[in-house]
């Protein structure tokens, strides 16, 4: 079962934005991915949809947070 062309669209929407926003911790997810690519050949799709998936949430996480402390704050 394949993303759809939207599905693709807004992941790579939202690992531009963390190359973007976080350039180190995109560098350190690089160097992990290719570490593990010289080690069992080409990724399969999925890993990399997984990885993008968790990075997603990561970064909504660390939203969510940041929404609650300001208006815990109110500000």
């Amino acid at each position: 079962m394949g993303m759809s062309a939207a599905e693709q669209r807004i992941l790579t929407e939202i690992e531009h934005s963390l190359r973007t926003n976080d350039r180190a911790f995109a560098t350190r997810i690089d160097r992990m991915n290719a570490a593990c690519g010289r080690a069992t050949g080409p990724r399969p799709k999925w890993t990399v949809t997984a990885g993008t998936v968790l990075v997603a949430a990561g970064i909504m996480t660390g939203l969510m947070v940041a929404v609650v402390v300001l208006a815990t704050l109110h500000i």
